[in-house]
């Protein structure tokens, strides 16, 4: 009755380019930045990657099954952003400094001391740096499922299944100031650079989600699937990649909340149908009647979280991050159909409360992404009529509708506070607008 499954896997020590003399991996600017060196690793190997897996599936009887399992994952770090290094000095512009006949000639002891010729310090870009150590991205992941046979053909799965995922990239901007008055290039940490990029290897995410499925084989000429699934996923942000920078570089745990693509709640339910028709010798009525298909899809689901953000940057510190206003009341908002004009209530959020009123810098206390946006409801069903002309051949009309109801998804408001158009719906759902579309098609199957 127990069936067990388990191995190990050793994943490939992950290490960044090594310059080689491959043009197509390094140019000529990353490999003179290391010097050239054959073999010279950006980064230190990592040589214990170990991925153990383990899966089991006991029979309890012959109606039913229980399924369960783990392992970790690992994901390669991505390197592309080590050609990041080429935008370094002394590969990129330092300092320009112009001087013409008639002005005091530059000392190269005190260029800054030069009225005219140069400017009033050193104007350097975005430094990148990659640490030597870049523990590889992982995720442990662990499921459990209980299979149920209902009748002949139909059966009844409850799945769980959870995450954790930790050692994610970020963009960490160390040289970035504290809150405070004043130049914020004045106030950084080494004030002779501009900002200093580090990919750091260190946020995590969590997921978990409980899904019910109904299964149910062709008979009687239906086929069909329904599933529930509840799920909720956390993370700080995005990718380094994606622009995802925590608010203050040095508490990314104040951006841990719902992820970009967190939905709570989705129904997805399919269905085939062969129409039935009786039995008939007539030729033309067979040909009208019979062979019809009908097929459809039903997908309704919560929203996706948005984030309310404010252009101001109360800080003061340019820290790359999404600047967030101050909660001071009770948030709440009613967005969807019905509700598309000023559907966020403005009197809970603040700026002045922070800046420049009270002249206190300091990061917006309000969590990321508190809100969801409106659901979607999607229908989706197409007829086919099915024409045999031999026993592997026939040919195929169809008519299909996507978006039957012409049921209008909306999606997020504009959250940006302080603006006109805070709290207002003004676009429909990317992904599945729900507004109606009718094609047809013809085909012939062999």
């Amino acid at each position: 009755k127990l069936t067990l499954n388990y191995g190990i896997r050793y994943e490939l020590p992950t290490v960044a380019y090594t310059v080689n003399g491959n043009a197509t991996e390094l140019n000529a600017n990353q490999t003179a930045l290391v010097g050239g060196t054959p073999g010279f690793h950006f980064t230190n190997p990592n040589h214990n990657d170990w991925a153990p897996r383990l899966g089991f599936a006991y029979r309890i009887n012959d109606k039913t099954v229980f399924r369960g399992g783990g392992g970790i994952y690992y994901n390669p770090n991505q390197t592309n952003s080590y050609t990041f290094l080429s935008n370094n000095p002394p590969f990129a512009t330092i300092l320009n400094c112009t001087w013409s006949v008639g002005l005091t000639p530059v000392s190269l002891n005190a260029p800054f001391a030069s009225t005219g010729v140069c400017p009033a310090g050193p104007s350097v870009g975005t430094i990148a740096t990659a640490p030597w150590y870049q523990p590889t991205g992982r995720m442990n992941q662990w499921s459990a499922g209980l299979e149920r046979q209902l009748w002949s053909g139909a059966g009844l799965e409850v799945q769980y299944l959870g995450s954790h995922s930790y050692h994610l990239d970020r963009s960490y901007y160390n040289n970035t100031p504290q809150p405070g008055p004043g130049s914020v290039n004045t106030r950084r940490p080494n004030p002779l650079f501009g900002v200093i990029r580090t990919i750091a290897n260190d946020e995590i995410a969590n997921y978990e989600s409980t899904s019910v499925i109904y299964h149910q084989r062709l008979t009687h000429g239906l086929q069909m699937q329904g599933s529930y699934t509840w799920s909720h996923a956390l993370d700080i942000s995005s990718d380094s990649n994606g622009g995802g920078t925590p608010t203050n570089p040095y508490n990314w745990r104040a951006d841990y909340g719902n992820s970009n693509w967190d939905i709570r709640h989705r129904v997805v339910a399919s269905f085939v149908y062969e129409i039935p028709f009786f039995s008939t010798n007539n030729a033309l009525v067979k040909g009208v009647f019979a062979h019809w298909q009908t097929n459809g899809v039903i997908t309704l689901q919560t929203g996706i979280p948005f984030n309310i953000t404010t252009g101001t940057d109360t800080a003061n510190t340019s820290s790359g991050g999404t600047n967030r206003p101050n909660l001071v009341g009770k948030a709440t908002e009613d967005c969807g159909r019905g509700h598309l004009v000023g559907c966020i209530d403005p009197s809970a959020y603040s700026v002045s409360s922070l800046y420049p009123v009270t002249n206190v810098f300091a990061y917006g206390n309000l969590g990321r992404n508190i809100f969801h946006g409106p659901g979607g409801e999607t229908v989706d069903m197409s007829l086919v009529k099915n024409f045999p002309i031999r026993e592997r051949l026939k040919f195929q009309f169809r008519f299909e509708t996507f978006g039957l109801f012409n049921h209008s998804n909306f999606g997020n408001p504009s959250s940006g506070f302080g603006t006109s158009s805070f709290g207002n719906i003004t676009s429909l759902n990317t992904v599945a607008p729900g507004t109606r579309n009718i094609q047809l098609a013809a085909k012939i199957q062999f």
